[in-house]
């Protein structure tokens, strides 16, 4: 061994060769080079102190590979430096995948092959209002039973949670009873119950010795980074190294934590509590405050779409009068009850008024902006919120994350904008981090084979308008999709960057088609599931199926992407583009690079397994060949795969490779009846 090599590199280095090539194999996995590349460099930058940017391809096993080298680490570690280690992800799903199947099944071959001698230790660390509190689940029950049988329904959920810690697997209780029943801010050390509180007990049970990997989401990770920053106790006990998977989603959640909000919602809110503490005067006070300043913020143009829109704030001797005037409300208000208002209610006031300061005394180092509610836009008072966010976030989060100078693995399907990790890099807040390594390992899966790439030129739409018609765009594209999902026989997703047009091509294609129709709203997970147990349909999705779905098998076997999905502006990158010399240099460095990344985790749920063979159609005209972005795109997806602009292509395509009931029902002949049909009216 090397004498610069530390302690087990060179042994758990073997392990690795072992585990990926002979005893995963024997458990039923395949054998993956890329699946070993990617743990061998994890390993490393474990061992180096270094941050490891591991873009892994669909199906590689990036999950197994860092488990693996993390546990393997962890082994040939010292007992007197052995410390836990954080797995941080974006998704519930991913959490539950980790903790339910991936660890069991790697901490049993493990042990069976001796490298343990006890099982792994693991556990989901969140939020302590995700939890039950026994007293004031007592006392809820209480009430309850005092109401009588109109209540009874409520009344058995609440008696499931004496069995059940966990507040997010009682799905059937209601958003006000479990308020009431939650974990409270400040646990009183004087609790009747804490000695057998199931909360605290699982506590010490997460900060055990024998815990080997905490489960968080990057929320809790950075809240945790937060409290450490300012002194306070962490949520997390103390880690050796932090595992960072969906990586791509870390910048968003780091803005959501460091964006400052006050909303006349939450100073009602707080004028309500006020209420409860008797403390009368100063609520109506607040509320007058609280009415002046929305009348100071409402919309001085109308919205004419369905998303809530972000605009620049613009300070105005109004705003700024009201601003001030509820600085004072709160501050009259935590100097004449510094003993009647509660802790929690205390520390609230305090942030608004902090938060107020942001805006009565603008300063260049914020980005501030008004955010105005689509659902009550146009209406008397609209709801707003004002909204503050640091304009280096990158900073802030190397502050946060990176100077403590731990190992930290980041991975996702879609880190690199093509081959490059620039933009990445910098939004991480690693961007000036010498100690960092890149690694792109491609996916396993047979593109060239099993792929083919459909571009549509600008006039494709124009050529399906019918004699003497000249169509509307929505209409246009609504025929276009169609006459895709009939060449391919159904079995499509179609992807949206608008749930506008998404819904209008919806009403255009209903009833059209002769396998069922779905589409999926914000929160329209029930349609997905719909979906994915329908032998072939079509669904129509945005948002939340760019990213995280499954459909393996002939479910997708056509993937529709409708636009390119560039990042929709707002204040925010506004700000950014500032940094800029020129718009082009702008689109370049932020602009082109988030679209990337958003087409690769598109363009991800075509094929999800070795066997799987699915046609990918992108109906955005700057995407085809000669196109301004047709470069780009290519260089965001796999290289090799075939390209046409024929769609009978896809026909031929999809006969050579899947059998004879995936073409039922049949068509071409329900077109010929929907056209009679259509030509009749």
């Amino acid at each position: 061994m090397n004498e610069t090599e530390p302690i087990g590199y060179v042994i758990a280095h073997q392990m690795v060769e072992t585990i990926f090539r002979q005893q995963l194999p024997a458990h039923g996995m395949a054998m993956r080079e890329g699946q070993i590349k990617l743990c061998h460099a994890m390993l490393n930058a474990l061992y180096n102190k270094e941050a490891a940017l591991c873009d892994a391809g669909v199906g590689l096993g990036k999950t197994y590979a860092y488990l693996a080298a993390c546990l393997l680490w962890q082994s040939q570690r010292p007992r007197a430096l052995w410390q836990p280690v954080v797995i941080s992800t974006a998704s519930v799903a991913l959490q539950e995948a980790i903790l339910q199947e991936y660890i069991p099944f790697l901490s049993s071959m493990l042990l069976q092959y001796g490298y343990f001698n006890r099982p792994i230790q693991a556990v989901l660390r969140k939020g302590k209002e995700r939890f039950v509190c026994d007293l004031r689940l007592l006392e809820r029950q209480r009430q309850m039973a005092q109401r009588g049988e109109r209540f009874a329904r409520r009344a058995a959920i609440l008696r499931q949670a004496l069995d059940c810690l966990d507040l997010d697997k009682l799905p059937g209780l209601s958003g006000f009873d479990r308020r009431q029943i939650c974990v409270p801010e400040h646990c009183p050390r004087l609790c009747p119950m804490r000695s057998r509180c199931r909360y605290q007990r699982y506590l010490r049970e997460s900060n055990g010795p024998a815990m080997s990997i905490q489960v968080c989401n990057h929320n809790y990770l950075l809240a945790d980074a937060l409290h450490r920053q300012n002194g306070w106790r962490p949520l997390l006990r103390d880690y050796q190294a932090v595992v960072i998977d969906e990586a791509h989603r870390l910048p968003e959640a780091t803005e959501q934590m460091l964006t400052h909000h006050l909303s006349a919602r939450e100073l009602h809110q707080l004028a309500h509590r006020l209420e409860q503490q008797h403390l009368t005067r100063g609520a109506q006070q607040l509320r007058a405050a609280t009415e002046a300043l929305a009348a100071a913020c409402q919309p001085q143009t109308p919205n004419r779409t369905r998303a809530n829109r972000q605009v620049p704030y613009q300070p105005a001797p109004e705003r700024q009068a009201a601003l001030t005037a509820l600085q004072t409300c709160i501050g009259e208000l935590l100097r004449r009850y510094p003993t009647r208002l509660p802790l929690s209610l205390r520390h609230q006031l305090q942030a608004a008024s902090e938060t107020a300061a942001l805006f009565a005394r603008p300063q260049e180092d914020w980005i501030a902006y008004i955010e105005y509610d689509a659902a009550s836009e146009n209406q008397t008072n609209t709801p707003f919120a004002l909204c503050a966010v640091p304009r280096d976030q990158p900073g802030y989060l190397h502050e946060l994350l990176w100077q403590r100078e731990k190992p930290a693995i980041l991975t996702s399907g879609t880190l690199a904008a093509g081959d490059d990790f620039t933009h990445i890099r910098r939004r991480l807040g690693l961007g000036c981090s010498a100690a960092v390594q890149a690694v792109q390992v491609a996916s396993p899966f047979d593109y060239v084979k099993n792929c083919l790439l459909v571009f549509l030129p600008r006039t494709a739409a124009r050529q399906m308008d019918r004699p003497n018609e000249e169509a509307t765009p929505h209409e246009r594209l609504a025929r276009q999709i169609e006459q895709l999902i009939r060449t391919a026989h159904g079995h499509t997703l179609v992807l949206f960057t608008s749930y506008d047009q998404m819904g209008r091509v919806y009403e255009r294609l209903e009833g059209r088609l002769p396998v069922p129709l779905f589409k999926a709203p914000r929160g329209g997970q029930w349609f997905v599931e719909q979906f994915k147990h329908c032998k072939n349909a079509v669904l129509l999705a945005g948002g939340p199926c760019w990213e995280g779905v499954d459909f393996p098998g002939d479910l997708v076997s056509l993937l529709v992407i409708v636009r390119l999905p560039f990042p929709v502006p707002d204040p925010v990158r506004e700000a950014r583009r500032e940094q800029y010399p020129d718009l082009r240099s702008y689109i370049q460095a932020e602009i082109v690079p988030e679209m990337q990344q958003k087409l690769r985790q598109g363009f991800g749920r075509a094929i999800r397994t070795e066997t799987d063979s699915c046609a990918v159609a992108i109906l955005d005209p700057r995407a085809a060949p000669g196109g301004r972005y047709h470069r780009a795109v290519m260089d965001a997806l796999p290289a090799g795969i075939p390209v046409t602009t024929e769609i009978n292509e896809i026909q031929t395509f999809l006969r050579a490779r899947k059998g004879p009931d995936f073409f039922l029902p049949d068509f071409e002949h329900d077109s010929k009846q929907t056209d009679s049909k259509t030509n009749a009216k």
